[in-house]
């Protein structure tokens, strides 16, 4: 998306459209639309024309300098709102743009309606909301829609909002650019998404500053990666491990981990899934994709923090060489692992690529996996689960979370809970006594067995990872979920020198 700015709206503008925010009563805003515009709009919305709901917008055409311009007026409160409400304007508008072939347009900033001159979250909030929405995946269509880009052309008379937007415009545009890759990622079908075309993808489209490691097979098993290569063994398509290092700051011996569950497709193996159940496990690499995403958005922005990302990828298949309920596995980290179902896979991946993120002492450990369906029917589809061994570290995600509307609950880890995960044959099993109850928190003292107790956050993105129904935001289908939640949070707390604010 091309993104500019200028002070008031041009005579001679050549955008398709010019989208102008009002209220029941606003002053005047001839200083930034020019009198014509000012005054048709002070009739509007003194009329019956101007009766309807906010977020909704009308449209009509003016004769700017003796050309029909397109003038869309969208209805807003008369007091500012939350960051989120400006979200799912401006994915409302993109909508409503795609439908009438609008390609550019000047948009007057919120920050000149509202006369906010501090807080600048609104105008880059319908941004935001705006790219999210500018997506599609034709990837496998025989007939594609035609390539365009939108240009938005902020229309404000603050200094210090033009400037805010000229410094940060390419870093927006960055970010939607991995939100993309990561979409991309997740909708693509299994057949074209295996392990090892997951593993080449990651080499051929890594920063330069990322060094990626790529195992095989035979290297995970040299490894001892047992659990892994378990869960994988039985595909076609073997297992991979990825290791990708990012040195932001070659000065610092302080570094990050990053961890994604890859499971390119889940069958649910020996325990096999009802058919409709399968459906979208080609989703079930979304914490893969993300944690890849987020690493390369990292190394594009040059920020000044270490980073170590480990991607465990396999296909979770029926085979002759399947895991079966009942046997027993000895993890990387040497706890055995008693295997009572093997559609709980992916907290045995998991398991092997945390206990690697402890070997470079990190400082914090977060790891993002679709994990378990247990933690969409607590929270809805809409929302992720999120654990951690430290309180401070999930008060920190929340806060963010509410900011970026990428909604999480934190959800407990009791102590008492963790008797249901005790096997009597094995350390421990990958699942629980308990049965259906408490499915997600069982999950996570799982993983909290392999992370020796270094800072941890858990993020259990079954339910906003990939959408079947609506979000006034996001959309359906891969919905880009926790990017920036973890980008803004890495950001604020742990970047070595200040990079300018996302």
């Amino acid at each position: 998306m091309k993104i500019s700015c200028r002070k008031k709206i041009a005579v001679d503008s050549k955008k398709d459209a010019i989208l102008i925010p009002v209220y029941k009563n606003i002053r005047s805003l001839r200083l930034i639309t020019g009198k014509k515009i000012d005054d048709e709009i002070q009739k509007i919305i003194q009329s019956d024309y101007f009766n309807f709901e906010e977020k909704e917008s009308k449209s009509f055409y003016l004769d700017v300098n003796k050309k029909l311009k397109k003038i869309y007026i969208i209805h807003i409160p008369k007091e500012q709102e939350d960051a989120r409400f400006y979200m799912e304007l401006g994915a409302k508008t993109a909508s409503i743009f795609k439908k009438d072939q609008i390609s550019s347009f000047s948009v007057i900033s919120f920050e000149d309606i509202y006369n906010e001159k501090k807080d600048f979250s609104s105008t880059k909030a319908f941004l935001e909301g705006f790219m999210f929405a500018d997506y599609s995946f034709e990837n496998f269509k025989s007939k594609k829609s035609p390539e365009h880009t939108f240009e938005a052309e902020i229309i404000t008379a603050m200094p210090r909002l033009k400037k805010y937007i000229d410094d940060n415009a390419d870093k927006w545009n960055t970010v939607f650019t991995n939100i993309n890759i990561m979409k991309d990622l997740i909708n693509t079908p299994a057949n074209h998404l295996t392990p090892a075309d997951f593993a080449a993808f990651v080499k051929e489209n890594s920063h330069s500053s990322m060094k990626v490691e790529v195992w095989n097979q035979k290297e995970i098993t040299a490894n001892n990666l047992n659990l892994l290569n378990a869960v994988g063994k039985s595909s076609s398509h073997e297992p991979h491990f990825i290791h990708i290092k990012y040195i932001g700051a070659p000065e610092s011996t302080k570094n990050i981990a990053l961890v994604g569950k890859g499971i390119t497709f889940d069958s649910g193996g020996s325990s096999l899934k009802p058919a409709a159940s399968m459906t979208t496990m080609k989703t079930d690499m979304s914490g893969a994709a993300l944690m890849f995403s987020l690493t390369k958005l990292a190394a594009e922005l040059n920020l000044k923090i270490n980073i170590n990302t480990y991607i465990p990828l396999a296909e979770n298949i029926i085979g002759r060489e399947a895991l079966v309920p009942g046997d027993v596995i000895t993890s990387a980290s040497g706890k055995t692992v008693e295997i009572l179902n093997t559609d709980a896979e992916g907290r045995l991946i998991l398991a092997d690529a945390l206990y690697m993120a402890t070997k470079t002492d990190p400082e914090i450990i977060i790891d993002a996996a679709t994990l378990t369906g247990a933690c969409t029917v607590a929270l809805g589809p809409f929302c992720a689960g999120l654990f951690s061994n430290r309180k401070f570290l999930s008060k920190q995600i929340t806060d963010i979370s509410w900011e970026s509307a990428e909604d999480v609950w934190e959800l407990p880890l009791f102590d008492g809970y963790e008797q249901g995960i005790n096997s009597t044959v094995a350390d421990i099993q990958n699942m629980s006594t308990f049965g259906r109850e408490g499915g997600a928190i069982h999950a996570a003292l799982f993983l909290k067995q392999f992370v020796d107790n270094y800072p941890w956050i858990h993020l259990d993105i079954a339910g906003p990872a990939y959408l079947e129904k609506n979000h006034p935001i996001f959309g359906k289908e891969a919905t880009g979920f926790g990017l920036r939640l973890l980008y803004q949070f890495i950001e604020t707390h742990y970047l070595e020198a200040d990079n300018a604010g996302y």
